[in-house]
């Protein structure tokens, strides 16, 4: 046990706000409801699991939000359209794909911030969206899309099963592989990872068209959610990305990464707003107490221990 709260220090708050709603409510700890926290902290650790790498960089996107709403519009309109679902999918895929690298082509080749050229994506890429959809819902009605939140493979919800193998993947490619050290060697010293021979620009595009992705993800699941897409869908989205990842331990200044920390905090996260729905919260008060843990975790972040990455030096990395 001790062991675990070391390497998941998210574990402890965690339950303790569940014995706290438990008592608190009489729903809580029902099985339908217990699924409905893990659905929800699923379709928010995707994106955030992709997240993950960008702060492990030293970076973070913020144009993941208006991604998730241009990926679902250009699903639904192309579903619309009568294609099949195959390239409907694939084509949401490839819009998110196409935001990542442009971000990080801006990035790295223009020499701007991350924040103002992920800000400036989110103004566009939202002004694209809401310019295809002509400021309209993109209803659509596709049993094969739903699966995607809506089937039960082996009687598992298709998010839980989609986290877990993305969880697997990102674990392994974090701790096991040249890239994770790379991207955390990157967050280290950006300059000292260069001078080492370390292809830096090519591991920042590469991580921005990976969070690209991630948000065309994060739109199939909530058009397969709504069934529609809308250019408004989205709003505040890049928060809930980064503030899971903050939250499950990966230093905001890059370095370190905690993949497990990250599907921890959209657990503790959703755990907390399905409690204040059961107690009747105004959302705006769900918004506040989520700030509010934010900055909790900012707070002690030295305190915490969770499941990261050694920070390699620039010569370990190349190795």
């Amino acid at each position: 046990m001790t062991a675990l709260l070391r390497r998941a220090p998210l574990v402890l708050p965690l339950l303790t706000v569940i014995i706290a709603l438990a008592v608190a409510t009489d729903s809580f700890l029902t099985g339908a409801n217990i699924e409905n926290v893990l659905v929800a902290a699923g379709i928010v650790a995707l994106p955030g699991l992709a997240m993950t790498f960008c702060l492990a960089m030293g970076e973070f996107d913020l144009s993941v939000g208006s991604t998730v709403s241009l990926a679902g519009v250009v699903c639904c309109s192309a579903l619309i359209a009568g294609r099949p679902l195959a390239v409907a999918m694939a084509l949401a895929l490839v819009v998110g794909a196409v935001i990542g690298l442009a971000n990080g082509l801006v990035v790295t080749k223009l020499g701007v911030t991350p924040f103002i050229a992920t800000l400036a994506t989110l103004v566009i890429v939202r002004g694209v969206a809401l310019a295809y959809s002509d400021g309209h819902d993109q209803i659509i009605s596709s049993a094969g899309l739903k699966y995607l939140v809506g089937g039960r493979p082996l009687g598992v919800p298709m998010p839980i099963v989609l986290v877990a193998v993305a969880t697997a993947a990102a674990w392994w490619a974090m701790n096991r592989t040249r890239f994770g050290r790379w991207v955390c060697a990157i967050g280290s010293n950006r300059e000292a990872a260069r001078v080492s021979g370390l292809p830096v620009d090519r591991i920042r595009i590469a991580v921005y068209t990976l969070v690209g992705i991630a948000g065309g993800a994060w739109g199939l699941l909530i058009s397969s959610q709504l069934q529609k897409g809308n250019g408004q869908l989205g709003l505040g989205f890049e928060l809930d990305a980064i503030t899971v990842v903050v939250i499950g331990g990966t230093a905001l200044l890059g370095g370190r990464a905690s993949i497990v920390g990250t599907v921890l905090g959209a657990v503790l996260i959703e755990t907390i707003r399905n409690g204040l729905n059961l107690l009747n919260t105004p959302p705006a008060y769900q918004r506040i107490s989520v700030g509010l843990l934010l900055i909790a975790a900012l707070a002690l972040k030295g305190l915490r221990r969770a499941d990261t990455t050694v920070v390699p030096t620039a010569r370990e990395a190349t190795s």
